[in-house]
């Protein structure tokens, strides 16, 4: 059984290696605008994959193919830093060739000879935590204020999602702790059954990362960079309260009265860029009047209005030719889910009950 078992995540290393370093090709050869962002993706998966590979060569079991056979490249450390620059580069965070700095610590490592001694060990095994920990921390919150961004720009978000990249961090984090508490049991146990599980849990981890980023790289590289550049103009208002002047206050009102005569909500494709275009105000002055004075993010601002266009086609004889659905499309609801989450957001019960509650005999209207 542990024979089988090993023989299968061999395969997997073998099979995560030499599609991850295809993939990472493809990426380098891409010729699209703004190449940065593929540059830093290919790097995380030629580092991940070469990495493999090169357990997969030193293996025992391969015999005198492991012997014959050395590629002397430590990737380890180059992992975790160009899952980080590609993340800045998402968010378009400018990267000066001071970032760089972050792949001198792997660069070293390959050219120091360290010893097997516990001393090297240590060193080598704080270098990777600290590093690596400190870089998915703050990869985290750089993609979270992006995703801030994203519903301060565009009405509906759901075909805009960069939580795959979160995905790799999470998968990340999760082989550090493993290999830590992996580590911690085999001293304990010294059991090489649990050698033979965790290799081949690590390398279908692997496996699954390689062909998550190549599937999801290769559908989003058509509009990132669109939506990196669109959302980097949009800044994202801090927690603490605004001072709200008259002048604003007045200027929010006028806005709010022109969105609901001549219902831009009802556009489900409705951006912060369009919506200023058709209002004649700057993008970003419009960005701060939403979130200073509703409180609210773009995306959540133009929902509201949506939700009580919703209620008013309830009342309207429209109900008669049109399911649940088919009225918040007309509203400018995109998608169903999208719907009904924001609507029990903000009704508190979903669209299906605040129905039957209209339809009730002691309802109130609830459509203002």
């Amino acid at each position: 059984m542990l024979e089988t078992i090993d023989a299968l995540a061999l395969f997997l290393d073998l099979l995560s290696a030499f599609s991850g370093i295809t993939i990472g090709i493809l990426f380098f050869t891409l010729k699209i605008r703004d190449q940065k962002g593929n540059i830093y993706l290919a790097l995380f998966i030629l580092s991940l994959s070469i990495g493999f590979l090169e357990d997969f060569f030193d293996d025992e079991k391969l015999g005198t193919l492991s012997e014959t056979i050395n590629i002397g490249i430590e990737t380890d450390l180059f992992i975790i830093p160009s899952i980080f620059l590609y993340v800045l580069t998402i968010a378009r965070k400018r990267i000066s060739y001071a970032w760089l700095l972050l792949y001198l610590p792997g660069i070293l490592f390959n050219f120091i000879d360290f010893t097997d001694s516990d001393a090297d060990e240590i060193i080598q095994g704080l270098t990777y935590v600290l590093l690596n920990g400190t870089l998915l921390f703050f990869s985290f919150k750089v993609l979270n204020r992006f995703k801030a961004r994203l519903k301060n720009y565009y009405s509906y978000t759901e075909d805009k999602n960069i939580s795959w990249v979160k995905v790799i961090m999470v998968a990340a984090v999760f082989i550090h702790l493993y290999l830590f508490f992996g580590g911690i049991i085999y001293v304990i146990s010294d059991s090489e059954a649990w050698v033979t599980v965790s290799d081949l849990i690590l390398s279908s981890l692997t496996f699954f990362i390689v062909y998550w980023v190549g599937y999801n790289g290769f559908q989003q590289i058509g509009y990132i960079n669109e939506v990196s550049n669109a959302v980097a103009v949009v800044d994202v208002a801090d927690k603490a309260e605004n001072c709200i002047t008259d002048e604003q206050l007045s200027r929010y009102k006028c806005c709010c009265d022109e969105i609901v005569k001549e219902k831009y909500f009802i556009n489900p494709d409705l951006t912060l860029k369009l919506l200023s275009k058709s209002l004649s105000i700057k993008e970003r002055e419009l960005s701060e009047l939403i979130n200073s004075c509703s409180k609210k993010n773009f995306q959540m601002f133009i929902n509201e209005f949506r939700v009580k266009e919703f209620k008013k086609l309830l009342n309207s004889d429209k109900i008669l030719h049109y399911s649940i659905l088919g009225l918040a499309k007309e509203a400018g609801f995109s998608s169903k889910s999208t719907f009904y989450k924001v609507f029990k957001q903000v009704e508190g019960i979903t669209p299906s009950e605040f129905k039957r509650q209209l339809k009730g005999p002691n309802s109130c209207s609830r459509t203002t």
